[in-house]
């Protein structure tokens, strides 16, 4: 089961506080384990304000979006991870997930945040969620989490508290409808 550039959607019965109603965006899925960055919980950090610090307080001669940075997870929570579309130039530490979506963490795409070398669209997040080699898996068998495609949409255009909802209606139902056990036939 490949699971990279995939959403996981946390079911309803899934006890743990940070995953709960959780959508996760699976960045890496590979023999050393999973990688990914949680899309529906914001901060109350913005972006202008990530720049700033970055910046160190320098002016900044450029109009920023009015997002705010996401809380990508619990591993790594010090670290940024930009999900984006394509960009002109390259960056320092920038992995590609698909054509259409790579994953940055190195500050160089910040500097193009409101210019013309920016990406189309982005996301920001600090932290990301991680699992050890077939941990994920036995979470997603134990009915712990739904898998869907990634969608774009849902990534970059739906507000952060619909994301939950908007990711289980690509599959055609919503989590009234879900039951908290696996059914076994």
């Amino acid at each position: 089961m490949n699971l990279q550039n995939q959403l996981l959607v946390a079911m309803p019965n899934l006890e743990d506080d940070y995953f709960f109603r959780a959508v996760i965006y699976i960045c890496e899925h590979t023999e050393q384990g999973t990688m990914g960055l949680v899309i529906n919980q914001p901060t109350d950090l913005s972006i202008t304000e990530l720049v700033a610090k970055v910046n160190f307080m320098m002016k900044i001669d450029r109009t920023l979006p009015n997002e705010v940075v996401l809380a990508g997870g619990p591993v790594n929570v010090e670290r940024g991870f930009i999900l984006h579309t394509p960009v002109r130039k390259p960056l320092q530490h920038s992995y590609r997930i698909t054509d259409q979506l790579s994953l940055t963490t190195s500050a160089d795409i910040i500097e193009t945040f409101g210019t013309t070398d920016s990406p189309e669209k982005y996301l920001v997040a600090l932290g990301c969620a991680a699992w050890v080699p077939g941990q994920l898996e036995q979470e997603i068998s134990r009915n712990d989490w739904l898998v869907v495609p990634a969608d774009e949409v849902i990534l970059f255009d739906t507000p952060y508290e619909e994301r939950w909802l908007a990711a289980q209606k690509l599959l055609g139902f919503e989590s009234y409808n879900l039951a908290s056990k696996a059914g076994r036939a």
